[in-house]
């Protein structure tokens, strides 16, 4: 295990990381994150509740019931979010930094960027604790791992390689270049396309390691990220 390490972000860029992770949860989830938390930073009138919102959904909806300035309404989905997050960015910096460290379940404080000067946050990503032990298991198992977008970067990249055979699997519409689309169907794959398995060996390989994905690269994404899916290479002590 190497040394500790550590990164600093901005207040922006904090807050939307957590908006990333929240919005990777299921409602339910968010619903018992958010709720406590949000009674800490603030002084609402909540209770949870689980409702159809509309006559025609065919599932409930997991949110929380909010009064302020005389009004009481429910709050779900990216709302809930949203609502959340547009509070905890009016707090202190120091209240941004403890709700960052208990979402991300991470060491986070505050201070000065070392050149700017600019308030934010160090963190102790802990992800010196992650080592890939080839096990295969985010290719195979974790649909967030290979279906997924890339920057441009990646295929401006592919394209200077004459990568032609990634390209294939890379569908660009609006802006967005999804991976991995079977180039047969059409249709996003159920497990990584570049992952071989070694022979008489339980591990793999990617087959274009040397150009994979900055997805992929900085994949797990963080220390709860690792923990959460299940990540074989990330030691929790």
């Amino acid at each position: 295990m190497g040394k500790k390490h550590q990164k600093f972000i901005s207040i922006s860029e904090a807050l939307n990381k957590l908006k990333n992770t929240l919005a990777m949860q299921s409602e339910l989830k968010n619903q018992e994150e958010i709720e406590p938390i949000l009674a800490r930073i603030d002084d609402f009138e909540m209770r949870e509740d689980v409702r159809k919102v509309h006559p025609l959904d065919f599932s409930d909806r997991y949110g929380l019931w909010i009064k302020s300035d005389g009004s009481d309404k429910f709050y779900y989905g990216t709302d809930l979010v949203d609502l959340f997050l547009n509070r905890l960015g009016s707090k202190p910096p120091e209240t941004i930094a403890k709700v960052y460290s208990k979402i991300e379940w991470v060491k986070a404080s505050i201070a000065k960027h070392p050149e700017t000067g600019v308030t934010g946050i160090l963190i102790e990503t802990e992800m010196e604790k992650f080592e890939c032990v080839q096990c295969g298991h985010c290719c195979l198992e974790l649909s967030d791992a290979y279906q997924a977008s890339v920057p441009d970067s990646d295929v401006l990249r592919w394209q200077r390689e004459n990568r032609y055979d990634i390209l294939e699997w890379v569908d660009t519409f609006v802006g967005l270049n999804d991976i991995w689309i079977s180039p047969k169907t059409g249709e996003p794959v159920n497990r990584c396309p570049w992952l071989r398995k070694l022979p008489n060996k339980d591990k793999y390989i990617c087959r274009i390691h040397e150009t994979k994905p900055e997805h992929c690269r900085n994949f797990p994404k963080s220390k709860r990220h690792a923990l959460e899916s299940g990540c074989k290479g990330f030691t929790a002590e």
